[in-house]
């Protein structure tokens, strides 16, 4: 039988964000792509170098979209999901351009899939669509009797971004006071990715792809609580940290008020419970690490590097 032909040409859309950037960084050094990047006209950023880039207007238009992923293997999109529309037509797009895999912007920090992400914030609803609206084009393709579409897509969740999340203070470790806000005990079990593990995931995803066509993959660095989190740090910095625990329903339930009253501030935080009562990956059927050949970080050695990097800043 022969062996699929491999992925080469990857065009990624928003590569210079949090995790787009270290996504293309992670392509161009696995050292078997063609890396390209979307860029809008009026946007003043600029590409890694050997990456070409592709402009695009701003209003991300889909016969235009079309013509500028012609002629690509796969599309990652790494983009927030602020506007719906986009994603929805980059994903057509990819579909009427002949591209044979397309990654959407799921990633961190929670399942879009979970009820009860999806009742807490419109944000997973619309990974939700996004996801839908893969799976709708991925059967039409299949299901075409020309064979004319090669689409297939990927979705890759990987729990919250973890050494973004201590450096910035999402996770509620305070790097600054030494304090820490804790969720009920503690004691919940959250998979994580650091930025670096996700740029990897996208990378093996490509290089996989007949094994990860059609589907959801979850990955990690690691799986820790809370407590376990603490207690790195503690023996990162030799330091005691202050602790204070939250009920985590009572959380949810007035983040959600503050969101419901236009403070737009208030989702980071539901973000951040729904990513750490609810994101236990290896528990998932869908749980891919050993079929991306991935293994788990040393959580201790990750929380050193963004302690030290912390003091270096300080």
């Amino acid at each position: 039988m022969a062996s699929p032909t491999p992925i080469t040409k990857v065009c990624l859309v928003g590569a210079n964000g949090t995790v787009g950037s270290v996504i293309a960084k992670q392509l161009v050094q696995a050292g078997c792509f063609d890396v390209s990047v979307l860029r809008r006209s009026n946007s003043s950023s600029t590409a890694p170098d050997s990456v070409v880039e592709i402009p695009v207007s701003p209003s991300l238009g889909l016969e235009e979209l079309t013509r500028a992923l012609k002629g690509q293997d796969a599309v990652v999109a790494a983009f927030p999901l602020r506007d719906l529309s986009e994603h929805l037509r980059l994903v057509e797009a990819a579909f009427d351009a002949g591209v044979r895999r397309y990654i959407p912007a799921d990633y961190g920090s929670c399942d879009a899939a979970s009820p009860q992400a999806q009742h807490h914030l419109k944000l997973y609803r619309d990974k939700t669509a996004v996801r839908k609206k893969c799976e709708e084009l991925a059967q039409r393709a299949a299901e075409d009797p020309t064979g004319a579409s090669p689409f297939t897509w990927t979705s890759i969740i990987c729990g919250h971004f973890f050494d973004y999340g201590l450096r910035s203070g999402l996770l509620h470790f305070n790097m600054d006071t030494e304090e820490a806000q804790i969720l009920d005990a503690g004691d919940i079990k959250a998979s994580a990715s650091t930025l670096g593990r996700v740029g990897e995931s996208v990378v093996r995803v490509l290089q996989r792809h007949e094994a990860t066509r059609n589907r959801a993959v979850y990955v990690q660095s690691f799986c820790p609580t809370q407590l376990e989190i603490l207690a790195s740090l503690e023996r990162a910095t030799g330091s005691k940290w202050h602790t204070q625990h939250l009920d985590s329903n009572a959380f949810l339930e007035r983040e959600s008020k503050r969101l419901e009253d236009g403070d737009n501030e208030a989702l980071e935080e539901i973000v951040f419970v729904l990513g750490t009562v609810d994101a236990d990956w290896t528990r998932k059927g869908e749980y891919a690490m050993d079929l991306l050949g991935l293994q788990d970080e040393n959580l201790d050695q990750v929380v050193r590097e963004v302690v030290a990097a912390h003091g270096a800043k300080a």
